[in-house]
């Protein structure tokens, strides 16, 4: 009869607002403590002796960039974004950018902590400063993308290498000199009431990558009216007339552009404000903003387009030759997609391993944790083993840029260097040459794939915009990182690119770098085993590739791009791996370098042992008896 049962809610109170079952929240950790990938690279490239000097600044860097601080900047910054004020009171036209306080903020934070001053500042480090400045940045982009990794540590760090070489050439006039040293010491500046930001300005309305189509024009006009930049100093005689129609970091100091002179393409510098007719106020330096770019992600970054009518600039370089002069802005910037792309699958990762070590799946919450639940582990695994890889081959791109910047003087590094090292300098700028279009193009590709598994392994949770917890909100990063494949070239662009190279004037040359290094890097090991394996596969498919590449013509190739970018990027990557697990023995490092090499094969122990790696490789830690599928 009705009632003569207890039912079994009985005494149990519902659910409300304040009352029930809530979920911990995930904690994140200092990413340099935490993060083996990481750790294991800044180990593995630089020497002890730098290791010791930047540890401190490091690991407290490292609790900073997740401080409450922090993040209520980053949460500022993108529930604020950008917008232009076109008019005055009285209808006047102004054109004024509006960024939060929380952006701002931000790029205070990176230019104090030396974002883009820790690359130029080589006395202290010499050929490795990339490679510190790098190991830095990785943890910073992500919760601060726009202002640092793309702002600051790419378009900023690319002026300031531009500069950097303009000023050692002898052929400058003194009026540039004093006005490129001006700006080269506030690009490179850490204090934030001096330090300048830059723009890139080259897309045009007619394509992306391709900028043979640009119509701005620039237009020599020795004798117009004397006109100077907000620090009182000369603006250029050139004077440029055109329309951007992609112009990341609009509220920057001063930008690199690209017009066409009589003698074809050339690069121009001009601050982007200017006093005004009066001497007093401060204008656009001949810049009118159209509107801003609505975009799927970096949405706090100002990205514009821009009208120039009568912009006063400086002509940088060989009139003619701005294609020549912008290839040394592609190096830097493409190295500096590859840091953002590891940086936010390393958060990534991060907020993922942080939820399964609190996250139980049972009745009332008290079942297992998803750490203990071995195909919940196993994808997070995959994830893994693939971060640990780019990470990999983009640090050791960062080491031969480094390297190739500062033409160091040779002499002795012990190991792993005095191997990872080409033995002759003259294939550094080779390597570079191949691996750093594939390097971006891969690292951007994996981090955007890794980012939709990270948000996928929270559930609906993932998928939500945090911002209540930006340090926790997947949605955003995966919606920032797909910028990542797009800019400074897309994937297929690059794939182009790399045929280029290798069928190119001195492709014979960079097959013969690749080899040379592949080889001195794999052979001379005593180690036998499923070492002995991996060194024999990463061989054939290496010979299989250049055998092809030797054989096919361009078009091909380049028909086979993606494909080709796939296959040297796990050469390079396993080659690094299998020296970094041969280093010290690690058999976590051995078993990561093993599945990228063989995949499946050389396993035992069946799926039970399979699944005990797993969890050894994302936790560090062994899994439970009592874990089930």
């Amino acid at each position: 009869m009705p009632g003569s049962l207890d039912h079994p809610t009985k005494g149990v109170a519902p659910s409300s607002s304040a009352r029930g079952f809530f979920q911990s929240p995930p904690r994140l950790e200092n990413q340099f403590n935490e993060d083996a990938a990481l750790r294991r690279s800044l180990l593995f490239y630089l020497p002890m002796h730098i290791l010791s000097t930047i540890h401190s600044d490091f690991s407290s860097f490292g609790d900073r960039v997740i401080s409450r601080q922090v993040l209520a900047w980053v949460a500022n910054a993108e529930q604020n974004p950008p917008f232009v004020q076109t008019h005055d009171a009285w209808g006047r036209r102004k054109d004024e950018l509006v960024t939060s306080e929380g952006w701002k903020s931000l790029q205070d934070l990176g230019i104090a902590e030396g974002m883009v001053a820790a690359g130029y500042e080589t006395s202290r480090f010499k050929e490795f400063s990339r490679l510190v400045q790098f190991g830095k940045l990785v943890p910073f982009q992500i919760d601060v993308l726009y202002s640092s990794a793309i702002l600051f540590g790419a378009l900023t760090e690319t002026a300031a290498r531009v500069l950097q070489r303009q000023l050692a050439s002898s052929d400058i006039s003194a009026d540039l000199r004093t006005v490129l040293e001006g700006a080269y010491s506030r690009l490179t500046s850490r204090d934030p009431n001096n330090a300048w930001t830059s723009g890139q300005w080259m897309t045009e309305r007619k394509g992306g990558s391709d900028v043979s189509g640009t119509e701005t024009l620039a237009t020599c006009s020795p004798q117009a009216p004397p006109a100077k930049d907000i620090h009182n100093t000369d603006l250029g005689p050139w004077v440029l007339d055109g329309f951007k129609w992609f112009s990341s970091a609009t509220d920057s100091s001063m930008t690199l552009a690209l017009a066409q002179t009589p003698r074809g393409l050339s690069l121009f510098f001009a601050p982007t404000r200017r006093l005004a007719a009066n001497g007093t106020d401060v204008e656009l330096n001949g810049i009118s903003i159209q509107r801003l770019k609505s975009k799927l992600g970096t949405r706090a970054l100002p990205t514009a387009e821009l009208e120039l009518r009568g912009m006063r600039a400086w002509l940088v370089g060989e009139e003619g030759k701005g294609v020549k002069e912008i290839s040394t802005m592609l190096n830097i910037t493409r190295v500096h997609n590859a840091v953002m792309g590891m940086g936010m699958w390393g958060r990534g990762l991060a907020v993922s391993r942080a939820f399964a070590r609190v996250r139980r799946i049972g009745r009332e919450g008290s079942g297992t944790l998803l750490m203990n639940v071995p195909l919940h582990v196993r994808t997070m695994a995959v994830q893994s083993v693939a971060y640990r890889g780019f990470m990999h081959l983009t640090f050791f791109v960062a080491l031969l840029l480094g390297f190739d910047e500062q033409h160091p003087v040779q002499r002795p590094h012990g190991p792993p260097l005095s191997t990872l090292l080409p033995s002759d300098p003259l294939d550094i700028p080779l390597l570079l040459r191949i691996l750093t279009p594939i390097t971006k193009s891969q690292t951007a590709k994996s981090a955007i794939a890794s980012l939709s598994e990270c948000m996928e392994s929270l559930g609906g949770v993932g998928y939500l915009e945090n911002n209540s917890d930006p340090e926790l909100n997947i949605a955003r990063l995966f919606r920032d990182a797909n910028v990542l494949s797009i800019w400074e070239g897309t994937t297929d662009v690059l794939a182009v690119v790399a045929a280029k190279v290798l069928k190119g004037r001195e492709g014979g040359k960079v097959l013969r770098a690749v080899d040379t290094w592949l080889h001195r890097v794999l052979n001379g090991k005593s180690g036998g085993g499923v070492f002995a394996e991996m060194r024999r596969a990463l061989l054939s498919t290496w010979a299989e590739l250049r055998a092809d590449v030797m054989q096919i013509e361009v078009e091909e190739l380049t028909f086979r791009g993606r494909e080709i970018a796939r296959t040297m990027s796990r050469i390079v990557g396993g080659a690094l791996l299998l020296a970094d697990a041969e280093r010290d023995g690690d058999e976590v490092a051995g078993e990561v370098a093993r599945r990228w090499v063989l995949g499946g094969k050389g396993g035992s122990g069946g799926w039970m042992a399979e699944a005990e790696w797993d969890k050894k490789i994302v936790f560090g830690g062994t899994l439970c008896s009592s874990a089930k599928l």
